[in-house]
């Protein structure tokens, strides 16, 4: 199994990124609906709130939850179509070419109904990993003690720990279907199958990756006002190209072209 190159797919994600910076121009209409924040943030309203007030908290009103919902499929579709539209060109940048943007959201729009598939599981992933972390972190950062000196009885420090637990299960998943979009769009299957082959014996080098955009986003997010915008906008393409270069270098079956042929 060919073994990845960390720096080399990053510079090389940036380089293509450069070749064809239409790419990000895909990405515009998502980043203008940040559905993780969307998750991120009634996760935190329902737990952290809860937390503090012991079970007292009240629902946000109707109309704020519908609104919400509202806007989270919409950007979801956007991010899917987005994905499917990057893959297809970064793959005739791969070999050689050029796809131009009317005829990528075109053929993307095409992908989305498969991927919708891989990319709602991948979803659900991330979700489970964001509630278990919550519920085994956030009581011991607010009290800033750990369990035995807030004095918690035994089956919650169970139950924290099975959430720990459940969250390290959760990010192995993750990592091992890193590379669902580019397998789907490509493939006659939904992705889920291949990019669990692909990625064994590159767990740690697709965690690595996915720490670094991670990171990225995190640290781009905080620009005030338009933090969130910035990261989509920014973070979106630059992580799908590496996927798309991940995947073409672990099939070993790289599209013809000068591109194509370097090494990862």
């Amino acid at each position: 199994m060919p073994k990845l190159k960390i720096i080399n797919t990053i510079k090389r994600s940036f380089n293509l990124l450069k070749k064809d910076p239409t790419l990000i121009v895909l990405f515009i209409l998502p980043a203008m609906f940040p559905t993780a924040s969307i998750i991120a943030s009634y996760l935190n309203y329902y737990y952290v709130m809860g937390f503090i007030m012991w079970g007292t908290t009240e629902p946000p009103p109707m109309h704020y939850i519908l609104l919400s919902i509202l806007y989270f499929i919409v950007g979801f579709f956007f991010r899917v179509w987005a994905s499917a539209g990057a893959i297809l060109k970064i793959t005739e940048l791969e070999k050689g070419s050029k796809m131009g943007l009317k005829e990528a959201l075109y053929s993307g729009l095409r992908k989305v109904p498969k991927l919708l598939v891989p990319t709602m599981s991948g979803l659900a992933v991330s979700v489970l990993m964001v509630a278990s972390l919550m519920v085994a972190a956030i009581p011991n950062i607010f009290t800033g003690m750990s369990p035995l000196a807030q004095g918690v009885e035994p089956s919650i420090i169970v139950l924290r720990l099975a959430m720990g637990f459940l969250f390290i299960i959760g990010l192995y998943v993750a990592i091992r279907i890193y590379l669902y979009a580019p397998a789907c769009v490509l493939e006659n299957n939904f992705g889920l199958k291949t990019s669990w082959k692909l990625v064994k014996g590159n767990w740690w080098r697709l965690f690595a990756i996915f720490l670094i955009f991670g990171a990225m986003s995190a640290i781009i997010s905080q620009t005030p006002v338009i933090g969130n915008f910035l990261s989509g906008l920014i973070v979106g393409p630059f992580s799908i190209t590496a996927k798309i270069l991940i995947y073409f270098h672990l099939r070993e079956a790289k599209p013809s072209g000068e591109e194509g042929k370097e090494s990862l």
